[in-house]
């Protein structure tokens, strides 16, 4: 039976039936919060220093965007961009560096009128250990000039060295992202964006470990030596096998294999 309106019922008979929010924590409630809290950070604590401990080493990848870089060499399209420089600290008196485009549309450059022609190009440098890349403004003219120099034969066509038939486990990445400009820039959570900068016409990259445990990245190419196909796209960030050949060009190491030959682990 409901009360007529106005008319205020009886208190509860027992107020402890009661709950209300502003009210003091009963003593024994607060003693088990207080004897909890030390244990359950140090819990926490425990398990984020455990999940960090498993997680790959970022690297020490560098994205020099404070300031712009210039360099000059020959220009290279084949299979990727890139301008080949003198630099007597790497192997041969000869370093390669990878040209990409800011954001993920390499594949805009306009590079075969000055191909395998004396440039000068200007952008932001991408570096990991000894290996570097220039990222560069698509939609400028000014990127990219001709340059008066004269060219090393080591620069115009490094040798050639094929090191023999390899079968290679590892996973498949973007160059860009591995070199500085992501962290991390391999595996599982970078799989979207690494298909994407590969789709771009960003260089694949085929990350190993060696058998003492030190880091090997390989340009991936055709077994040919031309630039990898969009069908290498479904195993990108996965552990693949692939058997192939490693070659060096000039201070690069290449891994060519056609897309077919390579399979999820």
């Amino acid at each position: 039976m409901s009360l007529p309106k106005g008319v205020i019922g009886p208190e509860p008979k027992n107020p402890d039936e009661m709950f209300v929010g502003w009210a003091e924590a009963p003593t024994v409630d607060r003693r088990f919060l207080l004897g909890a809290l030390p244990l359950g950070l140090a819990g926490a604590g425990g398990a984020a220093w455990l999940i960090a401990s498993e997680l790959d080493d970022p690297g020490a990848g560098a994205w020099l965007t404070g300031a712009s870089h210039e360099i000059s060499g020959t220009l290279i399209t084949d299979p990727y961009p890139m301008i080949r420089i003198i630099d007597q600290t790497a192997p041969g008196g000869v370093r390669t560096v990878l040209v990409v485009a800011q954001g993920k549309c390499t594949s805009a450059l306009q590079l075969n009128d000055q191909r395998g022609s004396p440039v000068t190009a200007r952008g932001v440098l991408i570096q990991r250990k000894q290996r570097q890349m220039l990222e560069v403004p698509p939609f400028l003219d000014d990127w990219l000039t001709p340059a008066k120099m004269e060219l090393a034969a080591a620069v115009v066509s490094p040798p050639v060295k094929s090191l023999g038939a390899a079968r290679l486990t590892g996973a498949i990445m973007d160059s860009k992202c591995f070199f500085g400009v992501m962290r991390p820039g391999r595996g599982k959570t970078h799989k979207a964006c690494a298909s994407l900068c590969i789709r771009g016409g960003i260089p694949p990259s085929l990350w190993v470990r060696t058998r003492d445990g030190a880091e090997s990245v390989l340009l991936m190419t055709t077994a040919d030596g031309g630039p990898m196909p969009m069908g290498i796209l479904p195993l990108v960030a996965d552990p693949v096998e692939a058997e192939g050949e490693i070659v060096q060009v000039g201070d690069m190491l290449q891994f060519r294999a056609n897309a077919n030959a390579y399979t999820r682990i």
